[in-house]
């Protein structure tokens, strides 16, 4: 009965640290994406848009993973199958188009 009770303990504890990163990773890409638009604010420069973009989709990225694995029921869609992935490939994307666009 003990092993089960710290294999409980340990789970728990997976889950919290799970949803430590996925809240500080969310408020890192707020951040960054707060000193993107500083950034494009004070040097016009147009790439910089494109992170702008890829910052805030990868903190609704991060925000909607936390939330589907918090809420498990709710966010069970076959949507979310389509989403996340999507939103994986639009992220990267748009840090490419941010590397190689000329101006």
């Amino acid at each position: 009965m003990d092993y089960f009770g710290s294999l409980l303990l340990q789970v728990e504890l997976i889950d919290t640290v799970e949803g430590v990163i996925y809240l500080s990773s969310t408020v890192l890409s707020l951040l960054l994406l707060a000193l993107s638009i500083s950034a494009y604010r004070n040097t016009g420069i147009k790439k910089i848009l494109y992170a702008i973009v890829a910052f805030g989709l990868f903190a609704f990225f991060l925000l909607y993973e936390y939330l589907e694995h918090t809420f498990k029921k709710s966010f069970n869609t076959p949507y979310t199958d389509i989403i996340i992935p999507s939103m994986s490939l639009a992220i990267l994307v748009l840090f490419f188009l941010a590397i190689i666009r000329k101006r």
